[in-house]
């Protein structure tokens, strides 16, 4: 009787472990930048995104708060120890004294306009083919303000800038939307609003003012205008409007 020869079998081994999806996000985000900051104030506003749930802030046009918080959101979306996947963008549909009339299109298509200068900074940050292709992949979304309730926003950064434009009740729908593991960046220029002339009647003064002593929801503000870091010329420019406002006030 001949005993049968017993061949050990090889365990088998997976060729490729299953890529998880801060994984596959940081294969495209390749275009990647250092903090580098124009102020201290650019710091600390960046500092209090990274650190608080909701951060809501008003400041000048030139000061950096919008690509702080978009820099910020990118940063935070590549961060392997955290569970953040998407990042949405928001914005109110009002138009800078210019009627654009009826847009053609499904919803996304009408907000891109308004969504434009959002996109301009990813571009800026990360190169618009890794926009497009974040885009492609819902990583990046956007929605419209005006179809958000119902909605629980999880596991994201949301991004909701022109805050000054959103009436208070349209400001409270949004913040009570915060899901779990998600932060909001709430932004604008409360001197700057399309749609009030006087700003104690827009949501974004109206949550400063709300939450300015708040331990959960941060507030920043952007005050002097030698915060501002784009085109100097841009701070006196401003200054002749604070000018014509206060002798107009008199």
């Amino acid at each position: 009787m001949t005993r049968k020869k017993i061949v050990p079998q090889k365990e088998e081994t997976p060729t490729s472990q299953p890529i998880s999806k801060k994984d596959f996000i940081n294969t495209i985000i390749k275009k990647k930048q250092k903090n580098k900051f124009l102020s201290d104030h650019q710091e600390e506003y960046y500092n209090l995104l990274k650190e608080k749930e909701i951060t809501i802030c008003s400041g000048p046009a030139g000061v950096g708060k919008s690509y702080i918080s978009m820099k910020a959101a990118v940063d935070l979306l590549i961060d392997p120890n955290n569970s953040y996947e998407k990042i949405i963008i928001v914005r109110p549909a009002v138009e800078a004294e210019e009627k654009l009339g009826s847009l053609p299109g499904n919803v996304e298509e009408k907000l891109d306009p308004y969504i434009f200068p959002s996109y301009y900074l990813l571009n800026k940050i990360i190169g618009k083919e890794s926009r497009e292709k974040l885009k492609e992949i819902e990583v990046i979304e956007v929605f419209a303000l005006a179809f958000m309730r119902g909605m629980n926003i999880d596991n994201s950064i949301l991004i909701f800038e022109e805050g000054q434009n959103a009436s208070p009740s349209q400001m409270k729908l949004l913040l009570t939307r915060i899901g779990f593991n998600s932060k909001f960046f709430i932004s604008g220029d409360v001197e700057q609003s399309d749609k009030y002339k006087n700003k104690t009647l827009s949501g974004l003064w109206d949550a400063i003012e709300k939450f300015r002593d708040d331990n959960y929801v941060s507030t920043f503000e952007f005050k002097d205008k030698n915060d501002i870091v784009r085109n100097p010329l841009i701070s006196k420019i401003l200054r002749k409007y604070d000018n014509e406002q206060d002798e107009n006030s008199n």
